[in-house]
């Protein structure tokens, strides 16, 4: 029988450990401990006691360990084998989490190891501590803090699922702290702004670049959704997507009266169903969006992603639901559009701190 315990820590937190006892035989039992180095919030020992959101994913880990243990009990006493561990390739592993579902991070995930490893096999019995600290460090250089931790969630999600599946033990990400984000501001144009860019033509460079980059100030869509937008995805005074980034799923924006007046001036290509069938890449874009905020005298750091931004804070300043928001962007959950709306809640109270006193002295109101 084996059964799971807490012992409460010094800190405050809770150890969680296994409680084994083996029949030797002889209506004699043997009873052994096992420390799981999982720590968590509470004592769940009661069954209903309500589970914190950081613990859910710890005692999905803790139940499994506790029934791999359960069935090597049984095993063991009744005179089977258990079979051989198998050598599990990590990277394997990870390709066949993504045929299964379409993982944007996920997919970025298995690049950056293979360029890490490019010469190695690693089984997932080989990860431990120090190579997820050594890979962690390796993002670092690579891409930005929140992208590490991005890509490092991603890794810590799909390899705690062969603890479920019992390939694995135990993972090293019960004690391995992934990097915390930082706060990052986002860039975004007021309408004003929007309007100012939207009547300057550089004199050089890609037309379609600043039409795209404004039909995403209008519709919210990424560079990615903007650069395979065709015709047919256009009906009826709407767009109907897949996103390049969550395929499943379906997204519908309706056009307003700018959007359209885009469409209807861009060149049609003899051949390509693309709507925007020049664009460059987006290194490329970015470096262009750059020189036309500057010509136009927009002091921001523009990027074409701030387009999307633009949308959100736009739209959510001028009284658009924020659950109709969440849905023109795609967004999976309610607390990703939320970011937008505190955006806009800290751009009131600067324009409030604007407001000009009514009063020279305290007591003349």
């Amino acid at each position: 029988m084996v059964t799971i315990r807490y012992k409460e820590l010094s800190s405050g937190k809770f150890s969680a450990y296994l409680d084994i006892y083996s029949n030797t035989g002889e209506g004699k039992g043997k009873r052994n401990y096992e420390f799981l180095k999982i720590y968590v919030d509470k004592d769940y020992s009661d069954s209903g006691t309500r589970i914190s959101e950081a613990d859910k994913d710890k005692l999905k880990i803790i139940k499994a360990l506790r029934n791999k243990r359960e069935d090597e009990l049984n095993f063991s006493e009744h005179g089977y084998k258990q079979r051989a561990k198998i050598n599990y390739n990590l990277q394997d592993y990870f390709d066949q989490c993504l045929s299964k579902k379409f993982n944007y991070k996920l997919e970025c995930l298995i690049i950056h190891l293979k360029k890490y490893f490019p010469k190695r096999d690693v089984l997932v019995q080989d990860v431990d501590e120090d190579l997820l600290s050594n890979f962690q460090g390796y993002l670092l250089n690579q891409v930005s803090r929140n992208t590490t931790n991005a890509y490092m969630s991603v890794f810590r999600q799909h390899f705690n699922k062969l603890v479920v599946k019992g390939v694995i033990q135990a993972s090293p990400f019960s004690s391995f702290k992934i990097i915390e984000e930082e706060d990052s501001e986002r860039t975004t144009l007021t309408i004003e702004e929007v309007r100012t860019l939207a009547n300057f033509i550089p004199k050089k460079g890609n037309s379609q670049i600043r039409q795209a980059f404004l039909f995403s100030c209008f519709t919210g869509l990424r560079f990615s959704d903007v650069k395979k937008l065709v015709y047919s995805e256009i009906q009826n005074d709407q767009i109907t997507f897949r996103p390049a980034k969550t395929t499943k799923k379906i997204v519908i924006v309706p056009l307003i009266e700018d959007a359209k007046l885009i469409i209807e001036k861009l060149p049609k290509h003899p051949i390509n169903k693309k709507v925007f069938w020049d664009l460059p890449s987006s290194q490329v874009v970015n470096v262009y969006l750059k020189f036309w905020a500057l010509e136009a005298g927009i002091k921001k750091n523009l990027h074409f992603h701030a387009a999307r931004h633009t949308f959100a804070t736009i739209g959510l300043t001028f009284g658009m639901d924020i659950y109709t928001m969440k849905e023109l962007l795609g967004h999976s959950k309610i607390e990703m559009t939320q970011v937008y709306a505190k955006i806009v809640d800290q751009k009131k109270k600067l324009e409030m701190s604007k407001f000009p006193s009514l009063a020279n002295e305290k007591d003349t109101l």
